[in-house]
Parts: structure tokens; sequence; C-alpha cells
């Protein structure tokens, strides 16, 4: 036996232990699973992460519900997908190379499949990963080394060994949507690299990136971490679903996931699970969901679709899910989740995260499958009760949404009021990073229909057809609420929005966060507003918090001493408008007619914020227009806080000047 590789003795071990150890009494029923698997997709949805919709964390979450909805012919799964895209507007995250933000394409592909007519839900992930093949970094990347090209980053390339589960199977999806070879061939290209420098051939699993090649766990062995590990083999399945079986790399990926699999049956614990760490369990001895998930959820893909022997395989999956089972509570929480990181670390009984649920409807999908519990699903009938599910659904609830198909829009309301802002899509127009409002007449959510009104029947939001329309004007002002840098008595205003990242909320709240470039530096430095913006079920004010950075986004912190003061503004629709500041209570109103309709608009913020006001010509093309400005400084955080909104009384509730100056003067008193 000494010529024999030591992972092959190890699997053989592990089979031959597992299969003397005692085997589940029976298979689990299908009734059982469905049930299961029910009980923590709901638990999940109705228990917000508060994580960007598009962010790679909730990727497998998307993967789990859209095959949780085609496995058992339940449409309330796939409309929570539905939701999730259209909120997300169907594109990949901020970043263009790394492979993270690639992996909600997973989801939004499949459902693209669905019905090949609505190419909304295809176009922005193929543009995002078409600009990546045109313009490839080629420089070889590796953790630990600083990329010696400008402007690139270590993750622009697949440097990490999780990136084979966020970006393959999406590549692969792209090539069946268009049959364009240059996604096989870029994935066969980076996936390659990315084996070839973290493919460890005697251990046959992947070391999480090079900065590992040394590490050794407290008991002297390797460091391979389940979870990173876990992603590659159930992005393996992921990828050859969609990989051509003629596909002259086939071979290569199919061995690949053999290789691993041999080295996953040796690293299963008797209790059916795995350990974070995955050659030294004692290292951290406790069964850890997400990477368990993953394997459980692979080896029965592989039976199902002809890789494996069931009659080898069956009964590692069996105690698999048995051993799954034991980390879910009664009420579907699904615990025992390694939290966000890069090594084998300490999973606790409540620790949850989205792509742990996910790993485990994954499973359990396929472990349904595997029992002959599966239904037949026809995906077109089940995608048209998906969408008619959301149509019908009239239950008032906040809501936000990025809409690349309307110029990169991204639009928000709740049942009194809706609002607007602007993308990149319109940098060289005269938008900037004003505010929009849309006046409605209905307590249900209308911007989804509006914008899919306007663009495929042509029926304009810009008019009322009974539930309200579009009437105001923004153009390059602050429109309602929006802010801008008051430098030496003058208003200093950022374009359109740089990046936008809707958070997945409860309904009783709408949450994104925009990041704005200004025109100004500072000691040379570029300067960002990073802005958080929510609005709540029953109110109409918009809350607002800022500050301003010279980094943008996620990790960014505010500039100390920022020296600017911050100017907030309303703007007049028409001359006449009259504008009341009240710096004692702590606002700024404009009430006036719109179309015959009265219109009023406001700003509320803290009194002792207020360092003064303005009254200042709008720069618009109309030429009749001013702004209300309140203007205040950042406070001793560095944030700026404040609300905005309107009343409309086309809707029926605030109708007059003096109820608008009320309304505004209880929510500076609450």
């Amino acid at each position: 036996m000494k010529n024999l590789p030591r992972r092959f003795i190890a699997s053989v071990l592990a089979v031959w232990i597992l299969a003397v150890s005692p085997a589940p009494a029976a298979d689990p029923q299908p009734a059982e699973i469905t049930a299961a698997l029910k009980r923590s997709a709901d638990w999940h949805l109705a228990n917000p992460s508060g994580i960007d919709t598009r962010d790679w964390v909730i990727a497998p979450l998307y993967d789990g519900l859209f095959r949780l909805a085609v496995t058992t012919g339940d449409a309330k799964y796939l409309a929570a997908v539905l939701r999730f895209g259209t909120q997300a507007g169907w594109m990949a995250d901020n970043r263009v190379y790394h492979a993270d933000d690639h992996a909600v394409g997973h989801a939004w592909l499949d459902v693209y499949f669905m019905n090949t007519n609505r190419v909304e839900r295809f176009a922005p992930m193929r543009d995002r990963l078409d600009y990546v093949i045109a313009n490839r970094i080629t420089e070889k990347l590796a953790f630990g080394q600083k990329p010696k090209t400008p402007g690139v980053a270590i993750t622009d390339r697949w440097t990490w060994c999780d990136a084979l589960f966020m970006s393959p199977p999406t590549l692969a999806r792209l090539h069946a949507a268009t049959g364009d070879k240059k996604y096989l061939e870029f994935l066969d290209q980076e996936y390659r690299y990315t084996y070839d420098m973290l493919w460890d051939k005697q251990e046959h699993f992947f070391f999480r990136d090079s900065s590992f090649f040394e590490k050794k766990t407290p008991g002297g062995k390797k460091t391979f971490w389940s979870r990173g590990n876990g992603w590659v083999y159930g992005g393996l399945c992921l990828m050859l679903e969609y990989l051509p079986k003629d596909h002259p790399t086939r071979g290569f990926y199919e061995n690949l996931f053999r290789e691993m699999t041999a080295s996953v049956l040796a690293a299963q614990q008797a209790d059916g699970l795995w350990r974070p760490s995955l050659l030294d369990p004692n290292e951290v001895p406790i069964g850890e969901t997400s990477g368990s998930g993953f394997y459980v959820f692979g080896l029965a893909w592989g039976v199902n679709n002809g890789l494996l022997e069931r009659e080898k395989y069956w009964p590692v999956i069996q105690r698999g899910w048995a051993g799954l089972m034991t980390r879910v509570k009664p009420d579907g929480f699904v615990g025992y989740v390694q939290a966000i990181g890069a090594a084998p670390g300490v999973p606790g009984p409540d620790t949850i995260q989205d792509y742990g649920t996910g790993a485990f409807l994954l499973a359990g999908c396929e472990v349904l499958r595997a029992v002959g519990g599966a239904a037949k699903v026809d995906q077109g009938a089940l995608l048209l009760s998906a969408e008619k599910m959301i149509a019908e659904d009239k239950t008032p609830r906040a809501y936000a949404r990025l809409v690349p198909e309307r110029k990169d829009d991204l639009a928000w309301e709740n049942d009194k009021v809706a609002f607007r802002v602007y993308g990149p899509a319109l940098r060289s127009g005269a938008e900037n990073s004003g505010t929009d409002i849309w006046c409605k007449r209905v307590a249900f959510p209308v911007v989804d229909k509006w914008y899919e009104q306007d663009r495929v029947k042509k029926i304009s939001y810009h008019k009322d057809n009974g539930e309200g329309y579009d009437g105001y004007h923004v153009g390059d002002t602050r429109g309602c609420g929006g802010l801008g840098l008051w430098i030496d008595g003058k208003l200093v205003t950022s374009d359109t929005y740089v990046s936008a990242e809707i958070i997945w909320t409860k309904p009783h709240v709408a949450e994104f966060k925009t990041v704005y470039e200004f025109p100004v530096k500072l000691g040379g430095k570029t300067v960002f507003e990073n802005r958080i913006t929510r609005l709540r079920l029953g109110e109409r004010l918009t809350e607002i918090e800022s500050f301003f950075s010279h980094t943008a986004g996620r990790g960014a912190k505010p500039i100390e001493n920022f020296p600017h003061e911050v100017a907030i503004g309303l703007m007049t629709q028409n001359k006449g408008a009259e504008i009341k500041f009240d710096t004692a209570k702590g606002f700024a109103s404009v009430y006036e007619q719109l179309d015959g309709k009265g219109l009023g608009t406001g700003v509320v913020l803290s009194p002792a914020r207020i360092v003064r006001t303005a009254e200042l010509a709008a720069t618009d093309k109309l030429g009749k227009n001013a702004h209300a400005l309140l203007i205040t400084r950042p406070d001793e955080k560095g944030r700026v806080i404040y609300r905005a909104g309107f009343a409309w009384a086309g809707d029926g509730d605030i109708k007059t000047s003096g109820e608008w100056i009320s309304y505004l003067a209880k929510q500076v008193a609450e």
C-alpha cells in the first residue's frame, strides 16, 4: 500500500468506517424533507439579514429558494426570488471583476431561462461579464503579493477558492443563453489559473488562498477550510449543469469532482457532518452547517446526475442529511453556521447566515429528488403563477429597487409616497443628485407597475391614470431634499450616484445605500458622500443619514473635521410658491400648486443643527424655480441626519398649506 495516495487510503477507510457505523433506520420521507425545507425557507424569508440584495452572502439563498420552487412546485419561493431580482435590477454587485459579485447571476439567469423574452433579467449580468472578458486582467495575482498593474486588486482574478462557486456557474449559464464560446473560454482559463495555484494534489482539497500554503492546524495538519472547499464542490455541480456534454474540458471538471469526493468522504465525521478544518476535526470539534450543506448537496447531486454510484454513496448522504437536521431548530432556524471568514472558525448554535440556509435548501432539494419526492413541474407555468402572485398582492409595504432598464433609476415607496434618484446612465444628462417625487393615490406598491407600463405598454407615469403620477420637475436641482456642499456662499452639487445597494429589510421599511462624488478636492483627495436612505411604512418623510469620505462605499470612514457646510434643498415648481423656514422648530417648507392640486415639500432637521437658511435661484432651464435651503454642518461623528418628503392633495390626506405646516411641526416634535 506504500505507493497508494494517502487520500485514497483515507477515503477507503472512511467509507468502511461509515459503512459499519449505524445508519439512519430508513430513508427520509419526502413529506418530511419538504416540510423541513419550507420551514427553513419561511423562517429565513421572515427574518431579513439586512444584506445588500446583490451580495455574495445571499446568492446561495437565491439558489436554494429557486430549487425549492422547482422541486416542490410551490410558486411562493420563486416569487421571493423574483422580488429580490427585481429589487436588485437583475444586476451584479458593484465590484466589476470580483467573482463574489457575480454569484447572484446563478439565480438571475435560472429565472431568465423560464422566459427568455424577459431580456431585462439577463442583460445586466451579460453586460458585466462581457466587460470583464473584453478587459480581462492578465497579471499573475496572488494573496500576499502587491499587484504591479495600476488600479488592479488581488481579487480581480480568482485568487481564492470560493471564487470557483461564485463566477463559473454564471459564465456557464451565459454560454447556454447565448451560445457564445467566449464565456467558456474565459471560464476554463481562469478556473485552471486557480486550480494550478491552489489545488493540493496530495490531499485533493483547495487551499483557501496562497497565504495558507504554510499554515498548519494545532495538530500539525495542512489547513483546508471546510466551507471554502464546500464552495468549490457545490460550484462544480451548478456549473456542470450548464457545461455542454461535449465540451473539451468537461472531463477535467468531472474528474476534479470525483477526486474531491474521495477527500470529502474521508473528512466526514461519524455524526454525518464535517468540521470547519477538514484534515484536523479536533481544531474546531463542532459540526458546521454551511460546509456540510454544500457537501451533502454535491454528493446527492452527483448521485442524481450519474457521476456517483448510488449504492456506494447513499449511506453517506443519509448520514449527512440526518446530521444537518440536528442543526435545524423546530421553527426552521438553520444554526451552527460559521460566520463570514476565510479560515476554520467556531460556529455557535445560534449563528445564522444566508449562505448557510441556502446550502441547507440546496442539499435538501437534491435529497428530495434522490428519494423520488420531487414534483413534476412545468417551469413556464410556475413562473406565471409566481408573477401572478406578485401582481395580485396589494399589501401595502415599503419598497426600494434599482431600475437599470430606465437608465439606472433608483426608486422607493411606501403606502403614502414615492421617490427616485438618478444613476450612472444619466451622468451626461441634466439630472444629477436631486430627489424626484411620485404622487400616489393608492396604498399598494406602484413603482414596478408604472415602470413596466411605461417601458412595455407606453403608458406614461407622467400622466395620472388613476393611481397617481410623476409631475414633479427636478432636472439639475436638489428636488425634494437633495443635498450639496455650501462653499463660499455657493451650492456645489454632486452628479448622479456612483454606486447603490438595496438592503434586504422587512416590509415595513425600505433601505438603501448610495454613493455620490463631488467635484471638489480636500488635500488633493476626492470627496464622496456615503448615504443611507430609509422610508418606513405610514410615513411621508424619508430618513437620510450621510457622511463625507475620501473613499466610496463599504469601509469608508468620515473625514475628520470636515470643513464645509452642507445645504439641504427644496425646489419650487412655480413662481409664487410659499416658502417657509422655521429654524426654532427645525424645518423648511414649500407649498404650491402642482397641476391644480396642492403640493407640500419639506425638510426636517434638528433645530440645534441649523446654521442658517437661504433662498437661491435654481440652475434648471425652466428659469422659474428657486431653492429653499437649510444649511447645516456634520455632527461630531461626521454625519448629516435629516428627513425629507411631501404631501400631495390628490391623495386626499393633507390638502392645505396649514395642514402641511402642522404635519412638519409634529414630525420635528416626535
